[in-house]
């Protein structure tokens, strides 16, 4: 799935228009059909259709049009002055007067300043106030709030893609009332309200049940703090052709399916353990002995043909006992430089420790090996202050940190990378030329080229060892030849996808349960 911006979906639409001579009219038409889709015209009777001005109120009144065509009892309500509709609003307004629908207009004039010393309080029909001490003439606002009470489903299609500025005056009062007294609120590609590039709220908004989105997920969707007034995303295609969407795009997606499945690793019947790659997993110190075994046997049944662990004696000696497909070693046996450099992939980091021993085990890694190194948890912590190593390093990096492991490698604050977690990721990719996998809900992975949001996982999962659970996985991936940003979003999709699944029965889903899962999980990936 595309995601995209208001300024892409301004471009995609002037291209079908000037290059390919679609009429805007038409792909209004295209978007109310595909809106119609999913209007639940089979649950609901009711309607009452909010619009603005501008093309998203012409969404809403071409949505007004079929409703009513398909018999369900429609109320149509444009907020605006009248003489600034869009032209493809303008047609759908005059289709709608011409089939005897009335359209009730409310605009400033409904809504009187306080300082207004010109106001003849005698004309107004009903005086109430609002909560700023505004005056409102009711007439047209109690009938808005009267046909939403009785309603099954308000439509919402006042604002779209290109609103900045914040909503005050006459729209605020509306979305308001549409939020204190809607029992089901369908917005039209984007909530009214909310800046669909960055996620922010523009003085307020309509909280949707369901957005109605065309094209393109929208970039701002993915703000943690817009998951509450968004509801349930649907993304409708409207007849773009691809090679217009590909041409204006900024390589943004959502992870799906077909992705995996088409970068999975298909095991050739003659294949031997050689084939599936060499990955050896570097983790672990004295107390923290369960990171390494996790990561390991994440590794292992992730299909790498060999895996090997990577430690302290004092861990080796532990963890030999628990695992018994995969080979260890420790930093001071001969065969260790031997075992580095004909490593496919290299993992590096889980409950090692923030120290000097540690980064200087991360130069002999990186000096005694040349394949692509995956680091996670102290692997990262070590790089702090010295991220310039990337650049001067051969290896291709992953590196996979949480929010505050992240903050500590930028030097930015932990509340400046939550609400810009893709521009910190890609910039911070660009930078130092890795793959970053910023870890959290809705996950951003980049390369600073193309991102890829991965849409699976859960709070279930917030347990110890996903993280180490998830080194494993990708480490493993990579040693079996996938490319390396491909198998960093596969091995996210992957494991979120594995802990969505166990969720559904359990109340918690440790690490253990998800690599018991892998490999019952990629078969059926293959088999879709």
């Amino acid at each position: 799935m595309l995601i995209g911006t208001s300024d892409l979906s301004k471009n995609v639409d002037a291209a079908c228009v000037t290059e390919l001579g679609i009429p805007m009219i038409v792909l209004m038409e295209n978007a109310v059909i595909s809106a119609m889709k999913n209007m639940d015209i089979d649950i609901y009777n009711s309607y009452v259709v909010v619009c603005g001005v501008g093309n998203n109120g012409g969404d809403g009144l071409g949505i007004a049009r079929h409703l009513n065509t398909k018999g369900k009892d429609v109320e149509v309500f444009l907020i605006g002055n009248l003489e600034k509709l869009s032209e493809c609003s303008k047609i759908n307004y005059n289709i709608l007067l011409n089939m005897g629908i009335n359209i009730i207009n409310i605009n400033k004039s409904d809504l009187i300043e306080k300082d207004d010393e010109n106001i003849n309080k005698n004309k107004v029909d009903k005086i109430i106030k609002n909560e700023k001490g505004n005056i409102i003439k009711n007439k047209n606002l109690t009938m808005l709030k009267e046909a939403i009470s009785k309603s099954d489903v308000v439509v919402d299609a006042i604002f779209g893609t290109g609103l900045k500025r914040d909503i005050t005056g006459i729209f605020k009062e509306v979305i308001d009332m549409v939020n204190d007294n809607s029992k089901k609120t369908y917005s039209i590609d984007v909530p009214s309200g909310i800046n669909s590039d960055k996620g922010n709220v523009l003085g307020t908004c309509i909280k949707a049940n369901k957005t109605i989105s065309f094209e393109f997920y929208k970039r701002g969707f993915l703000n943690y703090d817009t998951s509450s007034l968004i509801g349930n995303v649907i993304v409708e295609k409207i007849g773009v052709p691809d090679f217009i969407t590909k041409k204006y795009h900024e390589d943004e997606f959502i992870t799906d399916e077909n992705f995996v499945k088409n970068n999975i690793r298909i095991r050739d019947v003659h294949g031997f353990k050689s084939d599936f790659g060499k990955v050896s997993i570097v983790a672990g110190s004295k107390g923290f002995y369960g990171a390494s075994f996790i990561a390991t046997e994440s590794a292992v049944k992730s299909g790498s043909g060999l895996v090997i662990l990577i430690s302290e004696e004092d861990v080796q000696n532990k963890a030999s006992i628990r695992l018994t497909e995969a080979m260890t070693v420790n930093f001071e046996e001969e065969r260790l430089n031997k075992i580095l450099s004909s490593s496919n992939a290299i993992g590096f980091g889980p409950g090692m420790g923030d120290s000097h021993q540690t980064f200087d085990k991360l130069l002999k890694t990186v000096e005694g090996s040349n394949c692509p190194i995956v680091l996670d948890a102290d692997g990262l912590n070590v790089m702090k202050d010295r991220c310039y190593r990337f650049l001067e390093w051969e290896n291709k990096f992953v590196i996979t940190p949480h929010l505050g492991e992240m903050a500590r490698l930028t030097g930015d604050s932990i509340g400046y990378i939550r609400e810009h977690r893709v521009d910190v990721a890609k910039e911070f990719a660009q930078k130092y030329n890795v793959v970053v996998l910023l870890k959290g809900y809705q996950t951003v992975i980049t390369d600073g080229k193309k991102t890829y949001i991965n849409p699976t996982g859960n709070s279930c999962m917030a347990t110890g060892g996903m993280g180490d659970c998830l080194l494993g996985m990708i480490t493993s991936f990579i040693g079996q030849g996938v490319d390396v940003f491909e198998a960093t979003v596969m091995g996210a999709y992957i494991h979120g996808y594995i802990g969505d699944k166990l969720s559904k029965k359990m109340y918690t889903v440790t690490a253990t349960d998800l690599i018991s899962n892998i490999s019952l999980t990629m078969k059926e990936f293959l088999l879709i």
